[in-house]
């Protein structure tokens, strides 16, 4: 994985948009440490939020690629740039309304939200349309290597509960089966691991192996 320059040692135009696009995802991975630390200072369905994000994340790492692309496209058109992007998320709604459905609340579609904002963040950096594209690339392939590795890495390693109680996790009620619901701290431990991975991957500016994006017209 290249290693660009640090935040520090950039001109500030690109410093400060580097953090605009890693802070949706550092905001996540606390929500993911409050909520594995102390989760009785956040909301009653604050777990089954957590669990939720992971499972519209899976298909958002799926749509990325797509989204990404759409909102790159047209950079002179606006309204022909967002149509497709709209339509296509239209889609990706269909499964967040069964989930929607499946929790009995509202709230799974502000998760989508969330989670499709910190996706197309990247394109309002700086950056040459061509720049974009290839740094979309990559992030986009250290979010599968994030979401795969983070997967395997908190199923096999012997996590602790820490303020996820049976108690608290009693409370929650998660509908469902599976190993993220018998036991929902590994899924929130992998939410912080992922989420934590992406935020520092954006603000360093890391790639995977090729030409680094900085060195693309030189």
């Amino acid at each position: 994985m290249n290693m660009p320059e640090a935040p520090a040692a950039l001109p500030p135009a690109e410093r400060i948009a580097r953090w605009v696009v890693a802070a949706p995802d550092a905001i996540t991975a606390g929500f993911f440490l409050l909520l594995w630390l102390v989760p009785h200072w956040l909301w009653a369905d604050a777990l089954r939020t957590g669990l939720l994000m992971m499972l519209v994340e899976f298909i958002l790492v799926h749509a990325t690629g797509f989204l990404g692309s759409m909102a790159m496209t047209n950079p002179g058109n606006t309204r022909r740039r967002w149509k497709p992007i709209l339509l296509f998320a239209g889609f990706y709604l269909l499964f967040i309304a069964a989930w929607s459905w499946s929790f009995e609340a509202w709230w799974p579609l502000l998760a989508f939200a969330w989670l499709v904002a910190g996706k197309l963040a990247l394109a309002w950096q700086p950056l040459a349309d061509a720049d974009k594209a290839e740094r979309l690339r990559s992030e986009w392939g250290i979010s599968v290597l994030a979401y795969l590795g983070g997967v395997f890495i908190t199923m096999l390693l012997p996590l602790p509960r820490l303020g996820l109680t049976s108690t608290v996790v009693a409370a929650a009620d998660l509908p469902g089966s599976g190993e993220w619901v018998d036991k929902p701290h590994t899924v929130v431990a992998f939410g912080l691991l992922y989420f934590g991975v992406l935020a520092i991957s954006k603000l360093r500016g890391w790639t995977l192996p090729g030409k680094p994006v900085s060195l693309r017209n030189h």
